[in-house]
């Protein structure tokens, strides 16, 4: 069922409201931000289905899902402190966000995607970050910098201002996140 360009415009606008306080409240180390996390993601999932912007709405599905393991981890007695990820598994997890979006391109070009390559790099990058997230790694708030700078562009050649916006707004406060997370492990 295709929405109304009215239900999108509501739909894109909440899911931004949403996920500006997931962002907010993470920064700040909140657990409550993964609830925020799980509706705009749930919500964004939808729009970007409507786009047919298929690698992007399966992501923000799969935000979702972390949204709820990222909850239970952050909700356990025994809390992480912000860490630095070792050059080692820094180089293996880009190698596997690489291969992934190139498999993932492959596959959605099958279902006549949008600009395939382009959605599954956001896309499998999005997923590594959020691992690194739910685990307090700092180099998490780098990989965010640059995907959100990035799906400014990939959500405006679509049209989708409003998320555009947000990516432009994320980018900045991924910036905020990398500084207090810093200033917490120095």
């Amino acid at each position: 069922m295709q929405l109304s360009e009215q239900s999108l415009l509501v739909l894109e606008i909440f899911s931004v409201v949403m996920n500006l306080l997931f962002i907010l409240l993470l920064s700040a180390q909140k657990r409550l931000c993964w609830l925020f996390g799980i509706v705009g993601s749930l919500s964004g999932s939808v729009l970007f289905h409507q786009q047919n912007y298929l690698s992007e709405s399966v992501l923000y599905l799969f935000y979702a899902a972390i949204g709820l393991y990222g909850y239970w981890v952050w909700n356990r007695p025994v809390q992480d402190s912000i860490k630095r990820q070792k050059p080692s598994a820094t180089f293996i997890g880009i190698a596997a966000s690489v291969l992934a979006a190139f498999g993932l391109a492959w596959l959605t070009e099958k279902f006549d995607a949008d600009k395939p390559l382009y959605d599954a790099l956001s896309t499998s990058f999005g997923v590594y970050a959020s691992f690194l997230e739910i685990y307090r790694y700092l180099s998490a708030w780098l990989y965010w910098i640059g995907i959100n700078a990035f799906s400014i562009w990939l959500y405006a050649s679509k049209g989708i201002w409003i998320y555009a916006s947000l990516m432009l707004i994320y980018t900045l406060l991924s910036i905020r996140g990398y500084i207090l997370w810093k200033k917490a492990i120095d």
